[in-house]
């Protein structure tokens, strides 16, 4: 039995799927659970979103299932505490707090209680159709993403995703996503690609028109700013569609970028991802770092 504990917001949500995904394709005979109490008291984002979106499929681990391979915590706070005071089970592979990839997440020949984010393609990559068809976005509903899609698909498009908000206060995250990343990455696209149009997304779009469209100059720009809340969700969607990306160090635009199916695509992702001392960058060996 292969349990994985799933918790944050969507793009996470996505990593710690697939890595189901690839268990399910290692260990056929296992059952591969997911652990989704934690979200039950968590306080951000939009609870488990995977099921309302895609059409996917997943086994919730009862108590007793985790009892089995983990200590069993009934919500996220017994969770945030209690994780941090008892020692870690044998059974429970925790991933590294520097988040590298652990080699033997697809070769434990025991149970085991997956925990963490496993935010690296290497979990999956080999399995990529399978991780398509997981993450296939239904159709756009609505008039305004219908004919955003039209234009992006239409044009030499690049995605942009710039993540403010809650990065400008989190200690994590604080001072990353610099406007100097932005400036080399949409210079260095515009050597690669000669984009017609770029896609802005973002949570401040207030501040991409005041920063960013400058240096993006005479190219049109088209502001994706209507996709709020739960919906956000169609902001992966319309970047998975545009033909290149420019990601934040976000899950969020790490998934837009690498569901992208453009076989000539130019993936520019930030080198540094966070602060934390010598921490793995979970980006793709073929995008372009800077």
């Amino acid at each position: 039995m292969r349990i994985v504990k799933v918790i944050g917001g969507l793009g996470n949500q996505m990593f710690q799927y697939a890595l189901s995904v690839a268990l399910r394709q290692a260990f056929p005979e296992e059952r591969v659970l997911l652990d989704l109490s934690c979200f039950r008291g968590y306080p951000k984002h939009f609870g488990f979103e995977l099921p309302g979106i895609f059409n996917i499929s997943y086994e919730e681990a009862s108590w007793r299932d985790v009892m089995r391979v983990a200590y069993p915590f009934p919500n996220f706070q017994t969770w945030r505490f209690g994780s941090r005071l008892l020692p870690t089970r044998k059974s429970t592979l925790l991933e590294k707090n520097d988040f590298t990839f652990e080699p033997t997440a697809l070769t434990r020949p025991k149970d085991t209680y997956y925990d963490g984010y496993w935010q690296h393609e290497e979990y999956f990559r080999d399995i990529r159709p399978q991780i398509l068809q997981a993450f296939c976005f239904p159709d756009f509903a609505d008039e305004r993403n219908q004919q955003a899609a039209s234009r992006i698909a239409q044009t030499n498009s690049v995605g942009i995703h710039v993540r403010r908000g809650d990065y400008l206060t989190d200690p994590l995250f604080r001072g990353t996503g610099t406007l100097d990343y932005y400036t080399q990455a949409i210079r260095r696209m515009k050597e690669l690609t000669r984009p017609e149009l770029f896609v802005v997304f973002s949570n401040d779009i207030g501040w991409t028109q005041q920063n960013i469209a400058p240096i993006i100059g005479d190219v049109p720009i088209l502001y994706a700013d209507w996709n709020t809340g739960p919906q956000s969700f169609h902001d992966i969607h319309l970047m998975s569609l545009c033909h290149h990306n420019i990601i934040a160090n976000s899950s969020f635009s790490w998934w837009g970028a690498w569901l992208n199916t453009n076989e000539d695509k130019q993936v520019i992702a930030p080198a540094y991802w966070m602060n934390v001392k010598n921490v793995c960058s979970p980006a793709a060996d073929s995008w372009l770092k800077l």
